[in-house]
């Protein structure tokens, strides 16, 4: 099992949260971290820390967050400098956070989910024009 956090700019990672729990519904050791736009690095970095310890456990821990580059994946890179061990992934979308909810069982490794779920979150970008036209 693997600890899950997704956290991105305002309130998307809520919704993601309480869409997972509409199509799957509710799931173990997930949570979600909005970052607010009156909310400095410094207190996302702060809520992060506590977000992770409310976790209680002591499993590996995957943050999926919105925009690389972006406050959500730079609070990531300050605690990984502080020696945090976790695994991040920026560019989340619906299905590769169903796909790591649902799969995270499956890999012995979080390193593992993390591969498997960028490629499931790759191929949930579908053109349905394109798709359409196919068939």
């Amino acid at each position: 099992m693997v600890n899950i956090l997704t956290m991105t700019h305002g309130e998307m990672a809520e919704g993601m949260y309480q869409t997972v729990k509409m199509v799957i519904g509710e799931q173990e050791n997930f949570s979600y971290l909005p970052f607010r736009p009156d909310q400095s690095l410094d207190s996302l970095v702060s809520s992060l820390k506590n977000k992770l310890e409310a976790f209680g456990n002591d499993l590996p821990c995957l943050v999926l967050v919105d925009l690389f580059g972006g406050s959500p994946s730079n609070a990531i890179v300050h605690l990984i400098a502080e020696g945090y061990d976790l695994q991040a992934v920026a560019g989340v979308n619906l299905p590769m956070l169903i796909t790591a909810l649902t799969e995270r069982g499956l890999y012995s490794s979080v390193e593992e989910l993390t591969g498997y779920i960028r490629s499931a979150g790759a191929e949930g970008v579908v053109n349905i024009v394109e798709k359409l036209m196919e068939e």
